[in-house]
């Protein structure tokens, strides 16, 4: 008996220590493109990414809440005091960090929180049930009965739904970027209108990022497309590639001469669909200071090709869709595609710090524009951001559709916001930081002036939900992750070249932070093989120890789709 209890747990340990290669695996297959050679995965709390390290920030942390939080990644809080030299007795302390960042399958990148409010469509009640961010304009599309390009079967949900012929005059979407449910669990009592709205909606409180790599511009395009990376082709924030002894970069709806390319997002948005099934009447918008979330979200605008659904007759028109240029500290958009409100000329970067500086306690100062430009993502990162994103996207939604009575035209509106000052706080200063929980208490304000807004306006004839494109790695400094640079990988790998052909071009044709392709025409040249490479990779070290925990060959991937 004790033998086969024995083989029991020993069967159960197997597949817990399996689970986090079967999630790496779906999301690989709901994501790898054409050309995909390898899936990379790090060991936990590793950082592959770009060198973005240069600047050193001081975070602060108060002692309570980092030893919850090293509980919850099973982290040591007394090798951490000993590592950073603190006073036992010390209830709040500081330390200098550089970076953090996300893309993994691990569950500090990917499990988010899903509130959806809107009583006369929605049954309130906290879920357990999996649902990923391609739900959510499913979901709108059951309240809507519109039957969109990325559908996907939310049969499993039916228990949401209200029965219910009337459609809200306006779905509203509020992306906290970086607004993982590690973030909430870090900084409990600093978001206390999101504790609340629990109880006022269906909270999904298991929901999770499907695909890899969990990325802002990747998690926005699921949420607005509903679509998964191997068919959007939106796989990652930038792809890297090597020329010339440099590591080149190249940025998502960036095309090769450096303008904009929205063809490479290959599938219609929900929003691109609902405003063309209408006649072009509702009003769409989205908003977020980084455009590829902005552009994630609402789709192609002006751009978007009717002939993907078969209507060659009708015309797109322009959507209201706009982001920050940092150069001019003001917001602007792609004119050829889409429109910026009027509103956004209120909203200067430098003018509205100015104007805010002596209500808002901040952890920077900017004496001019230029140095302001110098100091961007700390403005990004604070509470200032924060308020304007809020301010300009209710004066946008007052402008575009109050003023003109769209709002009782019985054709529903769509309209994303993001609050991204979570992510850029949590980039710079680590989501466990005191920096990330003073963003956060703003963040939650902000949302419930959106909802009371909301409230005002449109009575109980709107939808509201909330979530987040991804989570993020804890900081190096508290985890011990271990960060490798594209600069390292690329000149790794190259060593398989000979010494003269290292610095001229590389075997790897292109990678991201997950997904690789291989120059195969460089590797028959050089007679490199695939074997070559992957034991390459696997011998990366940093300080000594191994990066990577596994590669994947493309054939190595099966379908476990949802």
């Amino acid at each position: 008996m004790k033998r086969k209890y024995g083989m029991v747990i020993g069967f159960l340990l197997v597949l817990i220590s399996c689970g986090w290669e079967a999630d790496y695996k779906r999301a690989a297959f709901l994501s790898m493109q054409p050309d995909t050679d390898l899936i990379l995965a790090p060991y936990p709390f590793n950082i592959f990414d770009r060198e973005a390290r240069d600047a050193i920030t001081l975070s602060h942390y108060s002692k309570e809440e980092i030893k919850n939080i090293l509980e919850d990644h099973g982290l040591s809080w007394e090798e951490l005091k000993t590592q950073w030299q603190l006073d036992a007795e010390e209830e709040n302390f500081s330390k200098e960090v550089n970076y953090t960042s996300h893309y993994t399958q691990y569950f500090y990148d990917t499990e988010i929180p899903i509130w959806i409010y809107g009583p006369k469509w929605i049954r309130n009640g906290q879920y357990s049930d999996p649902i990923n961010q391609q739900h959510i304009p499913s979901i709108y599309g059951r309240i809507l009965n519109f039957q969109f390009s990325n559908t996907l079967n939310t049969a499993y949900l039916d228990k949401i739904f209200h029965k219910q012929k009337e459609k809200p005059e306006i779905i509203v979407t509020v992306v906290v970027d970086q607004g993982g449910r590690q973030l909430y669990k870090a900084h409990k009592g600093a978001f206390p209108f999101l504790e609340s709205l629990k109880n006022n909606s269906a909270y999904f409180k298991k929901a999770k990022v499907g695909h890899l790599e969990s990325h802002t511009a990747v998690g926005h395009m699921a949420i607005g497309t509903g679509a998964f990376p191997k068919d959007s082709k939106i796989f990652s924030n930038e792809i890297y590639s090597y020329a010339d002894g440099k590591v080149l970069h190249r940025p998502v709806y960036q095309g090769l001469d450096k303008d904009w390319n929205l063809s490479e997002l290959e599938v219609p948005s929900f929003s691109d669909e609902w405003d063309l099934s209408n006649d072009n009447e509702p009003v769409i918008i989205s908003q977020c200071y980084a455009a590829r979330a902005a552009v994630g979200m609402a789709g192609h605008g002006k751009l978007f090709n009717p002939s993907l659904l078969q209507k060659n007759s009708l015309t797109s028109d322009e959507d209201y869709v706009y982001w920050q240029d940092i150069k001019s500290l003001s917001w602007s958009s792609y004119p050829k595609a889409y429109l910026t409100p009027k509103s956004a000329e209120k909203y200067n970067l430098y003018k509205f710090y100015l104007e805010n500086k002596n209500q808002i306690s901040t952890h920077f100062e900017a004496n001019s524009p230029i140095e302001l430009i110098a100091k961007i993502h700390h403005f990004q990162g604070s509470e200032f951001q924060v308020k304007m994103d809020g301010a300009l996207f209710r004066d946008t939604v007052t402008e575009t559709i109050l003023n003109s009575k769209k709002h009782k035209d019985g054709i529903t509106d769509i309209a994303y916001v993001t609050l991204k000052a979570t992510d850029a706080v949590g980039h710079l200063y680590g989501w466990e930081s005191k920096e990330a929980e003073q963003v956060l208490k703003a963040t939650d304000k902000e949302i419930e002036t959106i909802f009371l807004y909301l409230k005002e306006n449109f009575g109980d004839n709107f939808i509201l939900v909330v979530t987040a494109d991804h989570g993020a790695a804890p900081m190096p400094e508290i985890s011990n992750g271990l960060f490798l640079s594209h600069e390292q990988f690329f000149a790794a790998v190259n060593e398989l070249l000979p010494e003269g052909e290292r610095n001229k071009s590389s075997l790897i044709k292109w990678v991201a932070h997950s997904q690789l392709s291989f120059d195969r025409e460089l590797m028959r040249k050089h007679n490199v093989s695939e074997e070559a490479i992957i034991n390459k990779i696997l011998s990366i070290q940093v300080n000594q120890k191994i990066f990577f925990r596994k590669i994947w060959k493309r054939n190595e991937i099966p379908n476990l789709s949802l």
